[in-house]
């Protein structure tokens, strides 16, 4: 540790190295962030492999990788958490481990940070072992408000399930929201929201995207979803664009196939695969999936916080098709940097205007990157800075009072 810094403790769900899911890019920019600013401790989940020691070649901080439970524990874990209020499959993530008390005994911290609400679950037997630091929360999504959304559009006979995950959600983030110090969210909507359930402070800070050198779309000749297929909002999504969306203009598309590319696609997922629809698992980097796109469509019926996926088109300079709720939170201007589209025939009928109007979707490519330009590693790193410095600023005043 850097004694010359104030110190940061960061607790994670997994290890984000593998960067191709949004999750992993954004709590990877904040890491960096924070690694740069102030003397960071970093605590995760994850096999005990080279996963460690690749993120500890990332960060000069301390990085401690903490084994997953036993599958009996873990079960054990989960009914236990369920039956106490938790919503489902969040007690996974509630651990307490022996290097994690360790090093909250034996260091003084002067802000411990949780990636998602789901690391946050330990928020009481840290503040009872570090009764003095600041408690923050990187937000990706408001989490309830996507399972909220996913309900209203799942088969009936899923939707009272889904609304009473909802609602544990809802009341686990209005919990944290009151008695965490600090909130970081995505976008303004979802800082709006988590200030609606009582957040004291909450900070904006955006994803952000790598920069990268995008080729012309006359080039390209498939359309590409990418995202998390192990998220369900994505599988949705995925199963909407290949059974709805893709039949109403594969004839009209000479040539063309549909690619989707995410981690961990469920076998409902895989079963869409075709001669013209390829379904991708875990691949190192989408960015060749991106280079053979002339369109990406997103038709996301749930979500929270922004779309990396929309920022990584643009970037690509991959023209973008978007329902209203995929694209949420970011500036964006229909007809000038993407499409809006809902429901099937509206996104066939934008696909076949890019393939045929390969001007339009140049022009549409060159303002979508200049709407991602501002979303840097620097902006992330500025934004993390401010908030922590208001936060432990607003410490040092309150202890001289």
């Amino acid at each position: 540790m850097r004694p010359d810094r104030p110190s940061v403790l960061c607790l994670l769900p997994t290890v984000p190295v593998a960067t191709n899911t949004g999750g992993a890019l954004r709590a990877l920019s904040v890491l960096r962030a924070l690694d740069r600013a102030f003397s960071l401790t970093v605590v995760a989940r994850g096999r005990e492999n080279q996963k460690d020691n690749v993120l500890a070649a990332l960060l000069q901080g301390r990085v401690h990788v903490v084994g997953h439970p036993d599958p009996i524990t873990a079960l054990l874990n989960e009914a236990s958490g369920v039956a106490s209020g938790l919503p489902a499959g969040y007690r996974r993530y509630g651990w307490f481990s022996p290097t994690l008390q360790r090093l909250l005994e034996t260091n003084r911290f002067d802000v411990v940070h949780f990636d998602h609400a789901h690391a946050a679950l330990t928020w009481r037997q840290v503040k009872r072992l570090q009764p003095h630091a600041r408690l923050v929360l990187d937000a990706h999504n408001v989490e309830a408000k996507v399972v909220e959304r996913f309900a209203g559009s799942a088969p009936h006979w899923q939707r009272k399930a889904l609304r009473w995950q909802a609602a544990r959600i809802r009341e686990l983030e209005r919990e944290l929201s009151r008695v965490l110090d600090l909130v970081l969210t995505c976008s303004e909507e979802d800082a709006a929201a988590f200030r609606a359930m009582g957040a004291r402070c909450v900070r904006v800070v955006p994803n952000a995207v790598p920069p990268l050198s995008p080729a012309r779309v006359a080039q390209r000749r498939h359309v590409v979803f990418v995202g998390s297929l192990d998220w369900r909002p994505n599988a949705d999504a995925a199963v909407a664009l290949a059974k709805g969306i893709w039949p109403r203009c594969r004839r009209l598309l000479p040539g063309a196939r549909l690619l989707i590319v995410g981690r961990k696609p469920p076998l409902h997922v895989r079963a869409l695969a075709s001669d013209d629809v390829i379904i991708e698992g875990d691949v190192p980097s989408v960015r060749p999936y991106l280079d053979r796109a002339f369109a990406t469509a997103i038709p996301l019926r749930a979500g929270s916080g922004t779309r990396i996926k929309i920022l990584e088109a643009w970037a690509a300079g991959v023209p973008v098709v978007a329902s209203r709720i995929a694209a949420e939170g970011l500036p964006h201007s229909d007809g000038v940097d993407l499409i809006l589209a809902e429901g099937p025939d509206d996104f066939a009928r934008s696909l076949v205007r890019l393939w045929r109007d390969r001007r339009f979707a140049d022009e549409l490519a060159r303002q979508g990157a200049r709407t991602a330009e501002p979303f840097t590693a620097e902006r992330v790193g500025k934004a993390v800075e401010c908030g922590y410095g208001e936060l432990l600023a607003n410490r040092a005043s309150t202890s001289l009072t």
